[in-house]
């Protein structure tokens, strides 16, 4: 990935230096400039949401969400698949999902896969939970993306919350259909694992 962003930006600086020699150095520099000032406004968005996070495990309150979250964790994950530790991590990940905080969604996404690892028997093979919380993750539903809005408010924009339906029924869809794949993926390699034994 890092090799892709040096080619892009060689090739954009190249660019810019045959069609416009006098804005590379000022060009860069703005940028610069911007990207850092996303990065502290993002930075404190954070912030306050890993620090709620934190409150929260810390007050037991993320168990009670892990109990509220329990219904549908246990439909989608399978009732007796998950132990009562990677619950408690997947509600967390799924309530700062929903939050449309990915970034801290992340760090208690690996803490829920290490606690399931625990549980795998074949270290070696990726279970069926693990595949389903990274295609949740990734597609995440999110009822009020607020890394989004945060950008959206940085970069100027007079009405930044007007992206929230869209989010929500983009997110529900897609995240519906990651769901259903990998049910249909499981079933498929279920199905060939079994015709392989006999």
């Amino acid at each position: 990935m890092n090799k892709i962003w040096i080619i892009l930006f060689l090739i954009s600086t190249i660019s810019l230096c045959f069609f416009d020699p006098s804005k590379v150095l000022s060009g860069l520099l703005s940028a610069s400039n911007r990207a850092v000032k996303l990065s502290l406004e993002l930075l404190a968005i954070y912030a306050i949401w890993m620090g709620l996070f934190f409150i929260l495990e810390q007050s037991g309150i993320s168990k009670k969400i892990s109990k509220l979250l329990s219904p549908i964790i246990n439909k989608i994950f399978g009732k007796n698949n998950l132990s009562d530790e990677s619950k408690r991590y997947v509600s967390m990940n799924i309530s700062a999902n929903l939050l449309g905080m990915s970034g801290a969604a992340t760090p208690l996404g690996i803490k829920a896969i290490e606690s399931m690892q625990k549980d795998n028997k074949n270290k070696s093979v990726v279970t069926f939970p693990m595949i389903m919380l990274v295609v949740i993750s990734c597609s995440s539903v999110q009822f009020l993306p607020t890394s989004i809005i945060g950008m959206l408010e940085a970069a100027g924009s007079k009405n930044p919350t007007r992206i929230i339906l869209p989010s929500i029924i983009c997110s529900i869809l897609s995240t519906l259909i990651a769901i259903l794949l990998v049910y249909l993926f499981h079933f498929i390699f279920d199905r060939i694992k079994n015709k392989h034994k006999d």
